[in-house]
């Protein structure tokens, strides 16, 4: 039986979200990749090994030659890093009109459990690290590819 009422149609809502202001952009870019260099120098601490891919999928320039040589001299030692880093960066400043675009990254990284191992798996030395004021700088390369360009750790208690 029909009433005679055709069925109503299904309402659409088209939901615009604004995009993300061009700093906010770079400041989240920015910290993906500082958080990045630092899961793929922990990835490749595990074997010191400083071919690892990832790393300049984050890191070039000085930064990634910083990181590779680092990384060469534990394998040179028979040694390799396992742990965690916590950290907590900030984009301190935004160079959104410099050609490239730049960030600025400021964190006070926590290697406490962060600890250099020989190859049977034994500590080097049972010292934990601790809080280390850090400063990154980010590039915006071509097609939106960031990455950290330099990076300065200062000593243990610097924050």
């Amino acid at each position: 039986m029909s009433t005679g009422q055709e069925p109503s149609p299904t309402a659409s809502v088209t939901v615009s979200i604004p995009s993300q202001d061009p700093r906010g952009a770079a400041e989240d870019a920015a910290l993906d990749a500082y958080r990045g260099m630092w899961a793929a120098y922990a990835k490749a601490g595990l074997t010191a090994n400083p071919d690892e891919p990832d790393l300049s999928r984050f890191a070039s320039d000085g930064a990634l030659k910083t990181l590779r040589n680092g990384l060469a001299t534990y394998r040179s030692k028979k040694q390799v890093l396992k742990g965690e880093y916590v950290l907590n960066p900030q984009a301190a400043e935004v160079a959104l009109t410099s050609s490239p675009v730049t960030v600025t990254v400021t964190d006070c990284i926590d290697d406490s459990n962060f600890l250099v191992y020989n190859l049977s798996g034994e500590p080097i030395n049972d010292v934990p690290g601790g809080r280390q004021s850090a400063r990154a700088t980010v590039t915006n390369f071509a097609a939106g590819s960031w990455k950290v360009t330099s990076f300065g750790v200062q000593e243990v208690g610097s924050c």
